[in-house]
């Protein structure tokens, strides 16, 4: 059966002749703009909250950020109590149940969020007392019960699974495991294994452990007065008990002593994911910081630097090639990053390098420079026109232990950069010749290419163990064939399949405490309609009439993309195996592991995967490749469970689609087995 899944995107004028100016020499930066960044009023409380308050009446809206600033944590054996304490605080308190605390906030139109990290609300005006004493309530007295630590704790596992064949996921957390280490803070991440080992005492211990005010800044920005939101905050906030301020020995890291390949096979993955680059040891109180921010803008900071300009717009690898320099006051980093094609990996990864040793060798032009510096002036000067803005650089002040006047010298600072210092600082930070270059993607059509560039090649797994190099054979025999004729006779044997004309099933799942209904009819040959229904509304109707179809939803109706036709066409609806079995473009893709399931992947379409569990035969996910409205592309997973037999024939009860840590899942109502249907059922709309 098929299912097929809807898813949801100033130029200033100058008029001087020409002979007034001297084109040979770039025009030099002017004087630094003057930014009144104004006085925000802060007070530190008894037990050492730190209150930054910025008066701001042009809106009568007025917020509050809180930021706990903890050391980096490492959870070790149980990584994700933290998200697991974040998904519970502000699910009621010991003083209001659950459902009124919700009830309440939506009342006010306002938004309150709560983390182990900290919290945020908005509110009118005369909503804001109220909403900052919630917001106190919540973070003081939050209401830990074991109902919503299962319910999190089952979301938070969904949400693992969900990823495991995300190609991008792979790549971020692998690379930040090898570049850190996996004992430290930054280079540990979430498991099925970790999460199960949580328990709701791990939380609690967690939440009095890490949540103090003594670390802690509150900064509230709008139509407030000082005079009166400071008594407000000190009787709200006064009860948090001051803590232990906590620090963790953070391990040493290292960069490589030469370039090399750190290599993980996806043989779901349709492009590579690219990353190149070093850690580096550097914060905003360093002096180099302004020349490496210009540096990295020039170099991959835009859609006009370097990078995306030489790999997208001169080679066409790519939607978009990238890089950043993250600072930080415990260990920054250098990366260079890119989507391609498979069969551009090799060249591309060269093309990065080319232009990171260039920029470190050769420096930036004035041109160049002074483009990035109207950047950031540009930028900088649009950010000092929101209230937020000054009450986040009074924090950064204290937070960061920044000089008092560091914003106010903050243009200053960037307009006194030379191309000079740019080359000294990139050739500091930026290892041309140390590089970790990370590699995420299909081995089989990828890893060839990669092994005649001049760097070494090391293996690892989706959760960056070293491996060894993939074995790309097909096990014995082992074929499409084999793997298709296994469904079949799985699920009733091919007389039985035959026989099967047509089809008609109700789903029902749940959407946000609504019932979602799916209605689906196919039939022989290549006939089908679909439809997703709420509350009595149609919200999408598809067809096809075995030649043409359409889609309609929110009362328009278009034609079906030429690509899906053309595949219903080819199609040997009710049961898509019947057609594979002799469509030489379907062929044997990968042997996976997953829940403790072998699976055999057959690649049925450029962009479709369809896995069979190698001991019962049955398909248990499809997977397509969805593009997203910047050009990459999304895995998009349907699981198929509980199967049963109709007439015969067994049938999947349980159609599941991860969507992010949640899950649409598909509870089948009803079957029907060869149906009356005509084709009066598969009429396409005007």
């Amino acid at each position: 059966m098929k299912y097929i899944k809807i898813l949801s995107l100033i130029f200033l004028s100058v008029n001087i002749a020409f002979s007034q100016i001297d084109r040979t020499q770039p025009p030099k930066a002017g004087p630094a703009p003057s930014i009144n960044l104004g006085n925000p009023k802060s007070f530190v409380m008894d037990n050492g909250l730190k209150v930054i308050v910025v008066e701001n009446n042009k809106l009568p809206r007025a917020f509050a950020n809180l930021d706990i600033d903890n050391y980096p944590d490492y959870e070790g054996e149980i990584k994700g109590v933290s998200s697991l304490l974040g998904a519970m605080m502000g699910n009621g308190t010991k003083n209001q149940s659950k459902d009124s605390y919700n009830e309440e906030v939506d009342y006010m139109g306002a938004t309150l969020f709560l983390s182990a990290s900290g919290g945020y609300v908005s509110s009118l005006k005369r909503y804001f007392p109220r909403v900052l004493e919630m917001m106190a309530d919540g973070l003081i007295n939050p209401l830990f019960t074991k109902d919503d630590f299962q319910k999190e704790k089952n979301v938070a596992l969904e949400g693992v699974k969900s990823i495991e064949k995300d190609v991008q996921t792979i790549a971020n957390r692998v690379h930040s495991k090898l570049r850190f280490g996996s004992n430290h803070p930054y280079g540990e991440f979430e498991t099925a294994e970790s999460i199960n080992n949580i328990s709701l005492k791990d939380v609690q211990n967690y939440y009095k452990r890490y949540a103090i005010p003594n670390n802690s800044f509150l900064t509230i920005v709008g139509d407030v007065k000082f005079d009166e939101i400071k008594p407000l905050v000190e009787s709200l906030f006064g009860n948090w008990k001051k803590g232990k301020e906590l620090k963790y020995q953070l391990p040493t890291t290292n960069n490589l002593e030469d370039i090399e390949i750190n290599f993980v096979d996806m043989p779901n993955a349709v492009q590579s994911e690219i990353y190149v680059g070093n850690l580096m040891d550097i914060s905003m109180t360093n002096p180099d910081y302004f020349a490496l921010k210009l540096g990295n803008q020039i170099l991959g900071g835009s859609s006009t630097a370097r990078l995306f300009m030489n790999l997208r717009e001169d080679k066409g690898f790519t939607y978009g090639s990238y890089s950043s320099a993250s600072t930080s006051r415990y260990i920054g980093s250098f990366t260079a990053s890119a989507s391609v094609r498979n069969e551009v990996t090799d060249s591309a990864i060269t093309e990065i390098i080319k232009e990171i040793k260039s920029i470190t060798a050769n420096g930036v032009s004035e041109e160049e420079l002074n483009a990035a510096k109207e950047k950031y002036v540009g930028s900088f000067i649009m950010s000092t026109e929101r209230p937020s803005t000054i009450a986040n650089f009074a924090t950064n002040i204290d937070k960061f232990n920044l000089p008092e006047d560091f914003y106010e010298k903050y243009l200053e600072n960037f307009q006194s950069v030379t191309v000079d210092d740019v080359k000294r600082v990139l050739n500091n930070y930026i290892l041309s010749e140390k590089l970790r270059i990370m590699v995420v993607g299909k081995g089989q059509d990828i890893l060839a290419s990669l092994e005649k560039m001049p760097y070494d090649i090391m293996y690892f797994d989706k959760d960056g163990i070293s491996s060894d190099k993939p074995d790309f054979s097909t096990p014995t025999g082992i074929t499409v064939e084999s793997v298709l004729n296994k469904y079949i006779d799985a699920i009733g044997g091919i007389d039985k399949v035959e026989e099967v004309n047509a089809i008609s099933m109700l789903a029902e799942a749940e959407v946000q405490g609504m019932k979602l209904q799916m209605v689906s009819i196919q039939a022989k040959p290549n006939k089908m309609v679909q439809m997703m229904m709420m509350m009595g509304n149609t919200m999408m109707k598809m067809v096809f009439d075995g030649e043409n179809g359409s889609v309609s939803q929110q009362g328009m109706t278009n034609p079906l993309p030429e690509s899906e036709v053309e595949k219903l066409v080819q199609s040997t609806l009710p049961f898509e195996e019947l057609g594979w079995l002799n469509d030489d473009n379907v062929t044997f893709s990968s042997v996976d592991e997953e829940d403790g399931k072998t699976l055999y992947v057959l690649e049925v379409s450029k962009n479709s995967f369809v896995a069979y569990d190698a001991e019962t035969g049955l398909k248990y996910k499809q997977t397509d490749m969805a593009t997203m409205p910047d050009g990459s592309n999304m895995p998009q997973s349907t699981y198929f469970e509980d199967y049963r037999e109709v007439n015969g024939v067994l049938f999947p009860y349980l159609v599941k689609t991860p969507i992010g840590p949640q899950s649409l899942d598909f509870n089948v109502i009803n079957i029907s087995v060869n149906p009356q249907v005509s084709d009066s059922d598969f009429i396409i709309e005007d």
